[in-house]
């Protein structure tokens, strides 16, 4: 079946209202979109739900149902309803999962236990999912048998298209959207195990915390708002690449902070940077943000060391020597839970790139544990025996405070460079100081072997949820951390 199947809603379909929240559909009731962030749409019509994902190129469209049978041909032509559309009987109860990325979704409606295939199963980090792994009651997608393993399924969440589509559901996953926007697909998942209501107050939730968060930073001075870079280095083509998506330029403007470029919007997401214009970057940077895979490089002989040879800066250039990792948790496998939780939770990622900048945010978060030891690895590693222990995505989700901050009182230093990672004219600003500088390492991608040493890092202790860690580089002297 194509990926994109047209759907003509006709007028016996009820379009959602506001009084939709207090009736019963099929699949269970969704409150009007409000933020014009269209991911999805559904309609209901009578015993039956229809839901379109849309995608940035297509869009797929699938036919909740709560009765006995499937909706037949007469009804679904009364209904205006294309023949060959999907169909759905709801609640789904065993599913098939596109790895990290729609697992989270899943789990955070609590019906992770419905997972029976994914893809890289040994990438999870949700200690359930490890543990049913191991069990062997979780299995991994197998391209040589889709056709068994999606007879013993209800439908598959996927971000690609597979070779048994039958009961695929297409998930769309893009960086060039809002922070919030691909959190909109836990509703539409929610409609299809029939927890409309479950979804939309899961939804609601992160995004309340996330606006409180943005509001919160709303009011910080120009002038000591801190520019953040963002950067990765690509082994294959040895070269630095700027991310520069919707999605990182969004978070670093919620989070208070200025992205990279300073001036100019032509510059595509993961782009090859100039060294020189990399450097000019790291000098004007605050906060630089890097997500190299370090994995087979040599990395446990000190990834910091190799970041600052391959970006060819000094350790004078970076007076700060702080190091920040975007994951404050993984799994035993040293897998960052980054990709799993930043669809679904950019409320916790917004939280800790205000507090990596800011650490006087909140003073009563516990941020940073001062007797950490250097090279003990991520502070919180999930493993399975951490199931039903450890807080997760089945967890409650918890309710930020409100609040404001009004900075930091530290004015940013001048720019210094040219071009549009500098100053706007040629040369420097004429300033001799350097910025302080703090480097954010994330390892994105999996570091396999347990045994792996992660003798190059310093991990700060962590609360639960946390997703930044501050890492420092071996020195005689503690650095502090105001």
């Amino acid at each position: 079946m194509s990926r994109s199947v047209s759907i003509a809603l006709g007028l016996a379909l009820l379009a959602v209202t506001a009084s939709a929240q207090n009736d019963t559909y099929c699949g269970g009731s969704l409150q009007p979109n409000m933020y014009n962030t269209f991911d999805f749409t559904y309609n209901h019509g009578g015993n039956f739900t229809v839901v379109t994902m849309i995608g940035p190129t297509s869009n797929e469209t699938s036919l909740l149902y709560c009765g006995d049978a499937p909706i037949g041909t007469q009804a679904l032509l009364e209904a205006g309803v294309n023949t060959n559309v999907q169909q759905f009987k709801v609640p789904v109860t065993s599913v098939a999962t596109s790895g990290n990325f729609t697992s989270s979704y899943v789990e955070l409606i609590g019906q992770g236990n419905s997972i029976m295939y994914m893809d890289d199963p040994q990438l999870v980090v949700s200690p359930c999912l490890q543990q049913r792994y191991a069990n062997k009651t979780l299995q991994a997608l197998n391209d040589t048998q889709y056709q068994t393993q999606f007879n013993n399924i209800s439908a598959a969440f996927l971000m690609t298209t597979q070779p048994a589509e039958n009961k695929a559901v297409y998930v769309p996953e893009s960086l060039e959207v809002d922070p919030l926007q691909r959190v909109e697909y836990i509703k539409a998942i929610s409609l299809f195990y029939d927890l409309g209501a479950e979804g939309q107050s899961v939804y609601n939730k992160i995004r309340n915390n996330y606006g409180t968060l943005q509001n919160a930073v709303a009011s910080i001075p120009a002038d000591q708002q801190k520019r953040i870079g963002w950067v990765e280095y690509d082994f294959s083509v040895s070269a630095w690449r700027i991310r520069n998506s919707v999605f990182t330029r969004a978070i670093i403007k919620d989070a208070g902070g200025i992205s990279f470029p300073l001036r100019g919007d032509g510059v595509a997401d993961r782009s090859i940077l100039d060294i020189t214009d990399l450097q000019t970057m790291i000098r004007n940077s605050w906060v630089v943000i890097d997500q190299t895979n370090f994995n087979g490089q040599n990395a446990n002989q000190g990834d910091f060391n190799l970041w600052r040879t391959l970006a060819g800066v000094t350790m004078d250039e970076l007076p700060g020597k702080r190091v920040y990792s975007l994951s404050g948790t993984s799994n035993a496998q040293g897998v960052s839970d980054y990709d799993y939780r930043a669809p679904a939770r950019p409320d916790l990622l917004l939280q800790d790139l205000i507090h990596a900048q800011y650490p006087s945010f909140n003073v009563s978060w516990t941020f940073l544990d001062p007797g950490f030891i250097y090279g003990s690895g991520p502070d919180h590693v999930m493993t399975a025996a951490m199931c039903g222990q450890a807080v997760y995505n089945d967890a409650p989700i918890t309710v930020y405070a409100g609040g404001t901050f009004s900075g930091d009182g530290t004015v940013s230093p001048p720019l210094v460079g040219s071009g549009i990672y500098g100053a706007a004219s040629g040369g420097s600003s004429g300033s001799k100081s350097k910025t302080p500088i703090i480097v954010a390492v994330v390892v994105v991608a999996a570091v396999i072997g347990a045994g792996f040493a992660f003798a190059f890092f310093k991990w700060g202790k962590r609360a639960k949820e946390d997703r930044f860690i501050e890492l420092e580089e071996e020195m005689n002297n503690e650095i502090p951390l105001h």
